[in-house]
């Protein structure tokens, strides 16, 4: 998991980046289509959104305490934003019977769902496992009983608690399989 953490690592912060460009293109068209006030408020709040993405993705680079918790929180508003445009778009496309602007609704809506992917990948039990090793930030949520450890995975990386003395040969692993003793 050391290389894949590495490289999920790696793509996320461009992945937010690209994302919150994506969003701001978008609302430039969007929040101009309410009356005054309600464009205003979807304005700030919008924008207000973007920064906080973008002060995530910065954290999130940095390996800065609970930066992996914001940087989840910071996939789900993208999914959010888009979901709204997409909701905009779609009806929109209805109401005036425009066939590009369906597809757009339609491509926007894809890159909602590939937030919630992203954020799901992010939440994996290996990468959590893999974001602890690396930052010491105790994201796994693990409660260790009198005697227990914690471990990883020599074929897999997975942090996993056990207890050393109960530990025999050809143990398996729960996530992989593979034994947890190497042998």
């Amino acid at each position: 998991m050391e290389g894949v953490g590495v490289r999920l690592h790696g793509r996320t912060t461009p992945f937010m980046i690209l994302d919150a460009v994506i969003i701001a293109v978008l609302l430039t068209t969007h929040v101009t289509i309410f009356g005054f006030l309600l464009s205003a408020i979807a304005s700030i709040l919008s924008a207000s959104a973007l920064f906080y993405v973008l002060f995530s993705a910065y954290k999130f680079r940095k390996f800065t305490h609970g930066s992996l918790d914001s940087a989840m929180m910071s996939f789900y508003i993208l999914f959010t934003l888009y979901v709204v445009i997409g909701i905009i778009d779609l009806l929109a496309a209805v109401f005036i019977g425009d066939g590009w602007l369906f597809i757009q609704a339609f491509l926007v809506l894809l890159l909602a769902r590939s937030c919630l992917q992203r954020r799901r990948a992010l939440n994996d039990p290996r990468f959590r496992s893999w974001w602890t090793i690396t930052t010491g930030e105790d994201v796994l949520g693990i409660e260790l009983s009198e005697g227990e450890v914690l471990a990883t995975c020599p074929s897999c990386s997975s942090m996993l608690a056990v207890i050393p003395e109960k530990l025999t040969k050809g143990d398996p692993c729960p996530i992989c399989g593979k034994s947890l003793t190497g042998e």
